[in-house]
């Protein structure tokens, strides 16, 4: 197939590319014969767990800060028909330093937790892929999910998204994968309305990290310990360039001020959280650099009120008090822990679907307020008895949670998508 497509698209001529591209063509040759394909495929799977053989299921790790599929992975661990191993895959855009330390950082995050870890996928043979992102510049050629069609392919979104954009919804792997697990029944309609395939394959399971935010922490990581210093999460996005398919990043406006308010108000302690691909993208900017970009990030560790934080950011989460930030997925994760949220991105009105607008509501906005009047007249508040006048989103992020973010069928996110699999994949009698 992947032959047969690449000779076709090669041949048309550049005039008709792009009444090919607005009819959809690659697309629906490649959807074509798909339910056959895929009836076939979950038979042969069918058959292995008939015999008593395991199901091999890879799921694509890029980096420790991009995964979330804990609970998941150690359900199928624990359930004799799977076999699951995380493979690392490479993201092109990273440099040769990048992705070796991204690989040797999974390699010990999975070696902790006894989860299998490879960097060849043929190794793992699998019968079911899990691919967590969408983009095309996230993964290399070779593992893209239209090279694989002898598998089943499943997606589960690695974040909230907020935005009606084509990419989020419309992408090759979400008309070629055989089961895509959203988190909400508002996904499920954006896909209706956006995918090629009208969404026929998507099946509403709750979010990943659901399953970690809706129990207590385990561990405390802010660096003064006294409650009575508030906590304050600054979570940064990483688009400042040009070509960056998002556009809500504020770093460049925000970098020194911020620093700065961090270090003068002692009643408050802050945790500089940067997106994964911020760094790179600073030092591709021609007013930061390496050496600029090193700086900074050391630099939020020298006051005794603030520290740079780029692990799993659950627990510094759960054990915060407020979040100020610019980024998509954070306005709906961080409504989990019931505490103050203020966006501080550019203006994304006009792009938000019925679920980004929703989460929107219940975040504060520069229109409510400006970082230094969030501050005091919200988080310092909180003091006192009067919280829910000063805080006056309480009930609208309670609301928002209830109506959006609780996983279906009173079950968990990782539960709901094996009870999924299991209903497609069991033998039937």
């Amino acid at each position: 197939m992947k032959k047969f497509l690449k000779a076709f698209y090669g041949a048309i001529p550049a005039p008709l590319k792009n009444l090919q591209n607005s009819l959809r063509l690659k697309d629906r040759l490649l959807l074509c014969g798909k339910n056959k394909r895929e009836q076939k495929l979950v038979q042969a799977i069918q058959r292995k767990i008939s015999n008593g053989e395991k199901v091999n299921v890879a799921f694509f790790a890029m980096s420790v800060a991009f995964w979330k599929y804990d609970e998941l992975f150690q359900l199928m661990a624990n359930d004799k028909r799977f076999n699951p191993t995380a493979v690392f895959t490479p993201r092109p855009l990273d440099t040769q330093e990048i992705q070796d330390m991204h690989k040797m950082n999974l390699e010990t995050f999975f070696k902790k937790k006894g989860f299998p870890f490879s960097d060849n996928l043929s190794s793992v043979n699998p019968d079911i892929i899990f691919y967590a992102q969408p983009y095309k510049n996230s993964i290399c050629e070779s593992l893209r999910a239209y090279n694989h069609l002898d598998k089943l392919i499943c997606y589960v979104p690695y974040a909230f998204f907020i935005s009606n954009y084509r990419w989020a919804y419309d992408a090759q792997v979400h008309n070629l994968a055989w089961k895509l697990f959203y988190p909400s029944e508002l996904h499920r309609q954006n896909a209706r309305e956006i995918a090629f395939n009208k969404g026929c394959n998507v099946e509403v399971s709750g979010y990943p990290l659901a399953d970690k935010f809706l129990t207590p922490a385990s561990s405390d990581p802010w660096k003064i310990k006294d409650r009575s210093v508030k906590r304050i999460v600054w979570g940064v996005h990483h688009s400042i360039l040009s070509d960056d398919l998002a556009d809500c990043g504020t770093f460049l406006d925000n970098a020194d001020s911020m620093l700065e308010r961090a270090k003068s108000l002692n009643d408050f302690q802050f945790a500089f959280k940067p997106h994964p691909h911020l760094k790179e993208h600073l030092y591709k900017h021609p007013a930061w650099g390496k050496e600029r970009t090193d700086a900074y990030y050391k630099s939020w560790n020298e006051a005794p009120n603030t520290f740079l934080f780029e692990n799993d950011y659950i627990d510094l989460f759960k054990t915060s008090d407020a979040l100020i930030h610019d980024c998509g997925s954070f306005t709906v994760e961080y409504l989990y822990v019931d505490k103050p949220v203020l966006y501080i991105g550019n203006e994304r009105s006009q792009i938000l679907c019925n679920f980004g607008k929703a989460a929107m509501e219940a975040n504060y906005t520069k229109a409510d307020f400006s970082i230094d009047e969030f501050l005091q007249k919200v988080v310092a508040s909180e003091n006192e008895c009067n919280t829910e006048k000063d805080d006056f989103k309480k009930n609208v992020r309670e609301k928002f949670v209830e109506q959006h973010l609780l996983p279906p069928n009173n079950k968990s996110f990782a539960q709901n998508i094996m009870d999924i699999l299991s209903a497609a994949l069991n033998p039937k009698v």
